[in-house]
């Protein structure tokens, strides 16, 4: 997976974690499949850990992704 879709795949379960942080219901399948393709353990982040402590293990791996100027470009455009 390509950085800029992987970016846009982080965005989406931060905002997906930032609903369910807020007690609104989330698919959770998709969740899991989101996670998966990520590199996490869906278990772990979803069941094992305190729903905060696995935000921010999130937030944190989209923080050190590492975007070229170039990437960062064609993500502004999608």
């Amino acid at each position: 997976m390509d950085q800029v879709n992987k970016a846009i795949l982080f965005l989406a379960v931060i905002e997906t974690m930032l609903e369910a942080l807020h007690h609104i219901e989330v698919d959770q399948t998709e969740l899991v499949d989101s996670l998966v393709m990520l590199g996490f353990d869906p278990i772990n982040i979803l069941y094992e850990t305190n729903t905060i402590r696995s935000f921010q293990k999130v937030c944190r791996a989209f923080a050190e992704l590492d975007l070229a100027d170039e990437a960062l470009s064609a993500f502004l455009q999608e």
